[in-house]
C-alpha cells in the first residue's frame, strides 16, 4: 500500500482536488460524491478502508476560514475557521495544508501524504 500511495497523482485528479472550494460556497451533494468518486477512481486497486480518511486543503472563502476539508467516510466538504480543530485525525494536516507547496493533504489513519500541483507526493509517517 505504502508504495501505491508514493506513486504519482494525475493530474486530473490535482485538478479537481485543488477545485474543491473555487467557487466560494459549500459544495453540492452531487459535487461531494463526484470527488469521492474521482477518489476511488484515482486508487482503484486499494480496498474502501485504504482509501484517505479526508482531503485536507487550503480554503479560499476568506477571512476567517483557513482549511477546508473532504471526509471520504461522510461524504462532506466543511470549512474550519482559524483555530477550529478539524475532526477524524485529519488535524495534523492543517499546517501542510496552508503550504504553498502543496495543493491539498491526503490524511491516512497512520500517515498523510502531501501533493504539489504537479502530482508529486511527499509522505510523512506517523
Amino acid at each position: 500500500m505504502e508504495k501505491r500511495l508514493r506513486s504519482k497523482r494525475s493530474s486530473a485528479f490535482v485538478e479537481a482536488m485543488a477545485k474543491l472550494d473555487v467557487s466560494g460556497v459549500i459544495a453540492t451533494k452531487e459535487k461531494v460524491q463526484e470527488f469521492i468518486d474521482q477518489i476511488a477512481g484515482e486508487f482503484p486497486d486499494l480496498a474502501a478502508d485504504q482509501l484517505p480518511l479526508g482531503i485536507v486543503s487550503k480554503c479560499y472563502l476568506g477571512n476567517p476560514y483557513e482549511v477546508h476539508s473532504l471526509d471520504a467516510r461522510l461524504q462532506i466538504i466543511d470549512h474550519y475557521k482559524r483555530g477550529e480543530i478539524l475532526p477524524n485525525g485529519m488535524e495534523k494536516a492543517r499546517r501542510l495544508a496552508m503550504h504553498p507547496g502543496y495543493v491539498y493533504i491526503e490524511v491516512y489513519m497512520n500517515m498523510i501524504c502531501a501533493v504539489s500541483q504537479s502530482g508529486e507526493v511527499s509522505m510523512i509517517k506517523e
